[in-house]
């Protein structure tokens, strides 16, 4: 996994020092929300991936049909810059927030698709990115 992580962060061109995270739990629930939009638009799954000592539990939820929102938690919680990437385009963030030391945060409006979430200390430690995955 860390070979990939490399080879993603060479593949950029951006010349980072990375480190993947791993899936290590999955889980989808109702979301429990009465509204007019169709079930689709209701969905909500749970995703925690860890590494080095880090672990990120994210609870993405549909909005519409075409968006979703994330709710994420990162422990420990410290100052950090997190940015949602679509996975074809390492580049450009479609969002991102900085998170204070209780490590919560929430991204809105993320346009359907596969995404990736990195995460970028604010002490200068190696930036981690977590696996693509869909919204």
């Amino acid at each position: 996994m860390q070979a990939a992580a490399a080879g993603a962060a060479e593949e950029s061109g951006l010349g980072l020092d990375l480190e993947l995270m791993l899936l290590v739990e999955s889980s989808s629930e109702a979301a429990g929300v009465r509204s007019t939009a169709p079930a689709s638009a209701r969905s909500a799954y749970t995703l925690r991936f860890a590494q080095s000592g880090v672990d990120v539990l994210v609870r993405v939820a549909s909005d519409t049909d075409t968006t979703a929102r994330l709710d994420g938690w990162v422990v420990p919680g410290s100052p950090m810059t997190v940015r949602a990437i679509r996975a074809d385009e390492v580049r450009t963030p479609i969002v991102a927030v900085t998170l204070g030391a209780s490590g919560r945060f929430e991204l809105t409006s993320l346009p359907a698709g596969l995404i990736r979430l990195r995460f970028e200390p604010a002490d200068g430690s190696a930036a981690f990115l977590t696996p693509t995955f869909e919204i």
